[in-house]
């Protein structure tokens, strides 16, 4: 069941949807919403930020104060592939780092529609070719990404795996949008409940995103393709999410074709949920991420 925190949220959040229910402001418009509305998620204590740029794109270095050396997370930010950046997911990334014990790069990859298909995945794919660069053990680097972010996370190890590139010790996929299609049963079913992610919306940023590139494309929605060799996924998602049935699609999927893949469910949790940390169910999920990537780390210690 979920918390009354979690509640008062989410009806907050459907209240102020409701006009943008017909019309939602330009694309600058959001992205300037959402910085503002995250102003207050702010860094753990003990983790510092720097700016850096990574080829066509930005980045930050997260660095705990507990970091071990080579223990390595990029985390890869949702928002439609249109809205989000790294000042909006820095506190959740930071949370995740400190607990894992690692630095982070959290990329700022170009975004529709200046930006559309395969500006992200190139960016995604040229900062984890930039931490084998700098010597970093890939069984020492681990992959987050939320909603879009989960979708690039999965894409990039496609592109990894057909160019030969070692893959990473292990990921995390946040409630992944992977079907761009927008074919899964709860895209509708939950769509008055899960008012966060406008479903209007969400296939005008498809478009913006794909442009002239078939959405059934493996690189744009990741549920269509061949995940045999995969390192061991973790997924997570809630029952009431419109994005809920690309998850179970994927895991069945994945499972059959022989990747390892842990599964952890909610229910009546809005999308982004992970982002609101007063939460008791994002504290949750977090500590969810934290052991199976400690769990993970500690299997790679073992081995020759």
């Amino acid at each position: 069941m979920a918390s009354l925190k979690h509640n008062f949220l989410k009806g907050v959040l459907n209240t102020l949807s409701l006009p943008m229910y017909w019309k939602l402001p330009p694309v600058d418009h959001l992205r300037s919403i959402l910085e503002t509305s995250t102003m207050m998620a702010t860094l753990p204590w003990g983790v510092t930020f720097e700016k850096i740029e990574l080829n066509e794109a930005g980045a930050e270095w997260l660095t705990p104060n507990n970091a071990e050396d080579g223990h390595i997370l990029l985390y890869i930010h949702g928002g439609g592939y249109v809205i989000g950046s790294p000042h909006t997911h820095r506190a959740i990334a930071g949370k995740i780092a400190k607990g894992i014990h690692a630095n982070c790069l959290l990329i700022d990859y170009r975004k529709a529609p200046e930006y559309p298909f395969p500006a992200a995945l190139n960016d995604a794919y040229y900062s984890y070719n930039y931490l084998l660069e700098k010597g970093y053990d890939p069984k020492r680097i681990v992959i987050v990404g939320d909603s879009a972010g989960g979708g690039l996370t999965l894409a990039m190890q496609f592109k990894l795996r057909s160019e030969g590139l070692p893959l990473p010790l292990c990921s995390v996929l946040l409630s992944p949008y992977l079907d761009l299609h927008g074919s899964g049963e709860s895209v509708e079913k939950n769509a008055k409940n899960d008012r966060f992610l406008d479903v209007f919306e969400m296939r005008k940023w498809a478009d913006m995103y794909a442009g002239d590139h078939d959405f059934s494309n493996p690189l744009i929605s990741p549920l269509f393709g061949n995940f045999r060799g995969l390192p061991p996924i973790l997924v997570q998602s809630s029952e009431s999410e419109v994005l809920y049935n690309d998850s179970t699609r994927f895991v069945s999927k994945a499972k059959k074709q022989g990747v390892k893949i842990t599964f952890q469910t909610w229910h009546g949790l809005i999308h982004w949920w992970h982002m609101f940390g007063g939460m008791p169910e994002a504290k949750e999920a977090i500590d969810k991420i934290i052991q199976f990537i400690a769990e993970h780390y500690g299997s790679a210690k073992t081995k020759p």
